[in-house]
């Protein structure tokens, strides 16, 4: 065993159920990180694939994998949350890509920065292949509150975020009840503990992979989930979620769109961008992510598949 499995500064959690086809990928960006000093805490959460056994044949002192029953990625993290040992904690979903300097670069910036509790950076789309499909994620700079990461969330995936181990204990850890969208409760629980403890760093970290087995696919399910979380915040700090509520239904509406859009179900995904309309009409115009996702929607719907796909092509959209 190395010193750096034996003294972990950043334990790395993923959460594996049937991901035997991007696992291999994934771990290798994990495993072969500039900062040494990791462990890599595997959970399977009832793999039926050969994921557990892609696993066991890796020959890794910093390896730790943990067999469960299938209980969901929730229940996942929550275990692999109690086995971690290091002082940062960084979330990396079983289909993602980390670049080589990614949590090297998170640990400087946290060491730097005692007051900053969670760390967030940009990322670029991929497809299942792994090629970038000419999208990436809101470029945003600088710390956001409470109240901005509800209205709008920046963050954008599970696994672009490292934070410490003791701000994710004072949060009150995973909440198993949110299947889904457990990642976005924990964030906001994260959030609140300190004005101004959750910060982007300004570089491209993380390649996230959208396929068709991804749980946000089910646009749904994952909406009501989202109004599950927003009534448990209201719990928490009603004031602070009143005075964002509306602007944060209209950007999860587009959020949701994109989901159904990517089904090709443009109809409902029209919808979602007319329930953002009516959330916040002044904020919706203003915004113009809303005037595109609005127009791509009009697109799938009206046009032929032929001239829909070109026009997507035009923009840089590749899937």
């Amino acid at each position: 065993m190395t010193e750096a499995s034996r003294d972990p500064l950043v334990s790395v959690i993923v959460c594996v159920f049937n991901g035997e086809e991007f696992l291999t990928e994934t771990l290798d960006s994990a495993l072969a990180q500039t900062h040494e000093r990791l462990e890599l805490v595997i959970v399977d959460d009832g793999s039926s694939d050969g994921s557990v056994a892609l696993v066991e044949g890796r020959v890794d002192p910093r390896i730790t994998l943990l067999r469960l029953r299938h209980g969901g990625a929730a229940c996942a993290l929550a275990a692999g949350l109690d086995r971690a040992r290091g002082e940062y904690i960084a979330f990396l979903d079983q289909d993602d890509v980390w670049e080589r300097d990614k949590l090297a670069t998170h640990v400087e910036w946290m060491r730097g920065r005692p007051g900053i509790d969670l760390t967030f950076s940009w990322f670029r789309y991929i497809d299942s292949s792994g090629q970038d499909i000419g999208r990436g994620s809101i470029r945003y700079r600088g710390t956001i509150d409470f109240r901005g990461l509800l209205t709008d969330f920046v963050i954008g995936a599970t696994s672009n975020v490292v934070a410490r181990r003791a701000a994710i204990g004072a949060s009150g850890g995973v909440d198993t009840a949110f299947p889904r969208v457990y990642d976005l409760d924990l964030f906001l629980r994260i959030a609140r503990l300190a004005p101004g403890n959750t910060e982007a760093i300004p570089r491209y970290l993380m390649r996230y992979r959208r396929h068709d087995e991804q749980i946000t696919r089910d646009s749904s399910a994952i909406e009501r989930e989202w109004e599950q979380v927003v009534a448990k915040m209201r719990q928490i700090a009603p004031a602070d979620v009143e005075v964002v509520l509306d602007a944060a239904r209209m950007n999860a509406s587009r959020f949701f769109a994109r989901l159904a859009y990517e089904q090709h179900r443009y109809g409902q995904a029209l919808r979602c961008v007319a329930r953002g309309f009516n959330s916040s009409p002044a904020r919706f115009v203003a915004d113009g992510r809303n005037w595109l996702a609005g127009a791509a929607c009009l697109s799938g719907l009206l046009l032929t598949p032929a001239l829909h796909r070109r026009l997507e092509r035009m923009a840089g959209l590749k899937r």
